[in-house]
């Protein structure tokens, strides 16, 4: 007699593509259960559950009693050997558990912890309304899951009213009620320790994000440095070499006063960006004034410069030094000027011509813009407008 039904033999066998999807799926789900065992083994052997086990070893302590109080008195051997199994269980998941669901969402940590709640009830047949003690590591587990306090104060208040319900009504209120109350309290001050420890990480966090910001303004002030020092002294550079080279056949000794500048030019602007690599570069109003009149000089730009800055309050003169650098440069640069005048002030510094006026994309761009920046930090404000003799006006007063 055949063991086949009719059913086998009219069922179609299985083809390669069914038999290659169940291959893969197989192996998907194989790859996916490795991962998740290599993330279970990483957190469990992380720097944050090491810590977490030193802490949880001195909860542990406490489940030694109900053990040890079974054990002594005149229970049944087999309800002894029962509970121990059972407290041991329950210790090796309350030690691993947490580690497990950190960063984990919300419910999936809720429903574990339920599971966890079910599991202590297990202890009622053996112990009775001291399983009531187990609850306690609920909401501690809670606490130290880093879940939204919201969340860990809502499984506080269902295990404590669980507590005080379960023994209001078998009418052991007088006998178990400061097991509610021992609950309570160690579990809201596990809650505030939990508290503190997320404050002190987005602390670090909030450290680490100043620093990085440090690192940027320090970057970003370094470039407008490079940019003020570099621009200026090039920009001179290259006016005075393109003047070199059409005096070179006309006016051989100019051309070779001009050469020599370009030298010294250069020194200086090597020395400049060492100094400001170093750090130990200082910015003088009288040696800007002076580097103003060669490089209008240099660009057939009549010069109007007071003698000397000490009109200026010294503590605007640093910043106005720049504020000169940076805008003469500008004015060899885009303005087309045949004249330019630069005035001072105890709280302002002015530079004016009489050129085309600068380009929208100069008056936006990083020179500019850098000028704004040193002059906000010494309490001044950046004013760019026409001049009364049709050029551009620049104005930096401190309010």
């Amino acid at each position: 007699m055949s063991i086949l039904s009719s059913e086998h033999l009219d069922a179609d066998p299985p083809t390669l593509n069914s038999v290659t999807t169940d291959t893969g799926s197989t192996r998907a789900g194989g790859r996916q259960f490795a991962s998740a065992w290599r993330d279970a083994f990483s957190r469990v052997r992380s720097r944050g559950a090491r810590r977490w086990y030193f802490g949880s070893l001195w909860g542990l302590a406490y489940l030694a009693i109900p053990i040890i109080l079974t054990w002594v008195g005149d229970a049944d051997p087999l309800v002894a050997t029962l509970l121990t199994i059972h407290v041991a269980v329950l210790a090796a998941i309350y030690v691993v558990l947490p580690p497990l669901l950190w960063g984990r969402p919300w419910p999936v940590a809720a429903i574990a912890y339920a599971l966890f709640f079910g599991y202590t009830c297990l202890a009622f047949p053996l112990i009775g309304l001291d399983t009531l003690w187990f609850w306690l590591y609920v909401p501690i587990m809670a606490a130290m899951s880093w879940l939204p306090a919201r969340l860990t104060i809502t499984t506080i208040v269902v295990v404590v009213g669980a507590q005080l319900v379960l023994v209001a009504a078998t009418g052991s209120f007088a006998t178990y009620w400061y097991v509610a109350a021992l609950t309570a309290s160690i579990s809201v001050m596990m809650l505030t320790f939990g508290e503190q420890i997320k404050a002190i990480a987005r602390l670090r966090d909030a450290q680490s994000e100043i620093a990085r910001l440090a690192v940027v303004d320090e970057r970003e002030r370094f470039a407008r440095d490079m940019h003020d020092v570099l621009g200026h002294s090039l920009t001179v550079v290259t006016v005075k070499s393109e003047l070199a080279r059409k005096l070179v056949a006309r006016d051989p000794e100019r051309a070779e006063a001009e050469l020599a500048d370009i030298e010294r030019l250069s020194r200086a602007a090597l020395a400049d960006l060492r100094a400001s690599v170093a750090g130990y570069r200082a910015m003088t109003l009288e040696t800007e004034l002076s580097a103003a009149h060669a490089a209008l000089v240099a660009a057939d730009i009549v010069p109007h410069l007071p003698a000397s800055g000490d009109v200026v309050a010294p503590q605007l003169r640093e910043a106005f030094a720049w504020i000169l650098r940076e805008s003469v440069t500008n004015v060899v640069r885009h303005s087309g000027a045949k004249n330019c005048w630069v005035g001072l002030e105890r709280d302002a510094v002015m530079i004016g011509d009489d050129g085309r006026g600068m380009p929208a994309a100069v008056v936006g761009g990083h020179g500019l813009s850098g000028l704004g920046e040193r002059a906000a930090k010494v309490g001044a404000r950046l004013t760019v407008g026409p001049s009364d003799d049709g050029g551009t006006l620049i104005t930096v007063r401190a309010e």
